[in-house]
């Protein structure tokens, strides 16, 4: 019978590890988890002199010799210290608060360890980052890297991707990764959901020698891609194999830009772009259920965003991206939730802005909307035509 994660602990978490070997499931249930706010509870990672990756001291946490991670925490010990008004993002709240009632109830996920936390979001920086070293008994080591949460700083920073290399998260991420390999002794594996899975590639991709051979595997579950500049040969060469991407089968996230190497496909029960949503990802025996491809639709689609970026220059999706967020920031939201929770008046209060923005600025926004608008229009008929010819109905619009 298929589920998604929280079905597959109510399912197997009474098993060990040594019982049922971890599997995708696992790693999808942390991935997940990484999107939990773990400040003070796991010791972590600090900037110290500008030097950003040096181990931080948590309460309690010893002094230990170079090179080891001596200090760490249960997950059932966070659990039993976290406050609930604060461990959980607004972004997949509910579906998270059931994960971590779920992962409570689980012996298998309990005693998993953490440690290595870091956390940084900066309006200033425009950026966004976390990441978890995760240590489950008799498996490998795994860092998980957070995706995109409910501030819209970290959605400014995923638009930056279209144009900006690096991203200040996709740094961290490299300083994070040389930090774990310097610390951990043997091979561990690298995960993210949605950014938290571009940055485990990124971070893979670029960190030092020493630690990409150590990287057993990267998985980055329907994670968006890169600018050309941020996988040159030399570097997409050293980790060919062992970049797993999964995306579901209306996955936009997940194709847009650049990418390294093929993909599998998972099955979800949520509707068009919600199956980025991992909550809605079907799981069975532990295991992805695997659709053949992408959607054949959704693939066109995706294609015509991805032409649309790549069609325009560096600084007019930079403008693009800029005008947008500076005309939301307007409105005095700092997240998603907040800026949906008042929609209506958000959304006059962007159209004022707009009729403010200066002429050019404006002209050169309406050209940009108008190649895209155009490049979807010509597809959209496609797909009619091919729909009538096919049985004679128009099925785009039924």
């Amino acid at each position: 019978m298929t589920g998604n994660i929280i079905d597959y602990l109510e399912e197997y978490g009474d098993l060990s590890f040594k019982q049922f070997p971890f599997c995708e499931a696992d790693l999808l249930v942390l991935a997940q988890l990484s999107y939990l706010r773990f400040d003070g509870l796991v010791p972590g990672v600090v900037r110290s002199r500008g030097n950003w990756g040096r181990p931080g001291k948590s309460r309690g946490q010893k002094k230990g010799r170079k090179g080891s991670i001596n200090k760490t925490v249960t997950l059932q010990e966070i659990g039993e210290r976290m406050d609930p008004d604060r461990f959980f993002d607004r972004w997949y709240e509910g579906q998270n608060r059931k994960l971590w009632a779920a992962v409570m109830d689980s012996p298998r996920f309990r005693k998993v360890r953490c440690a290595l936390y870091g956390s940084h979001t900066s309006q200033a920086e425009e950026t966004q980052f976390g990441a978890v070293l995760f240590f489950a008994e008799g498996c490998l080591p795994v860092a998980a890297f957070r995706g995109t949460d409910d501030s819209l700083v970290g959605w400014k920073e995923d638009f930056n991707l279209s144009f900006q290399h690096p991203v200040p998260a996709q740094g961290r991420s490299v300083l994070y990764l040389n930090r774990a390999g310097a610390l951990l002794k043997g091979p561990f594996l690298v995960c993210g959901h949605s950014k938290g899975g571009n940055l485990a590639v990124y971070g893979a991709l670029w960190a030092n020698p020493q630690t990409r051979r150590r990287i057993r595997a990267v998985y980055s579950l329907d994670g968006p891609g890169f600018l050309p500049k941020a996988l040159p040969k030399e570097r997409d060469g050293t980790m060919e194999g062992r970049i797993v991407r999964i995306v579901p089968e209306f996955s936009l996230v997940g194709m847009l830009l650049n990418h390294s190497g093929p993909y599998e496909t998972v099955k979800s029960r949520a509707i068009g772009i919600l199956q980025h949503d991992a909550f809605s990802w079907e799981i069975e025996g532990g295991s992805f259920v695997k659709a053949a491809d992408v959607d054949e639709r959704q693939k066109r689609r995706n294609e015509i965003l991805n032409r649309w970026i790549f069609g325009l220059t560096a600084e007019e999706r930079k403008l693009f991206v800029d005008t947008l967020f500076a005309i939301v920031r307007k409105t005095g939201a700092d997240t998603l939730t907040g800026f949906a929770g008042n929609w209506k008046q958000n959304l006059r209060a962007c159209l004022r802005e707009i009729r403010r923005t200066d002429r050019e600025t404006q002209k050169q926004m309406r050209r940009i909307l108008r190649e895209l608008i155009g490049l979807y229009t010509g597809v959209t008929a496609a797909e009619g035509k091919a729909g009538q010819a096919e049985d004679g109905k128009d099925r785009i619009s039924h």
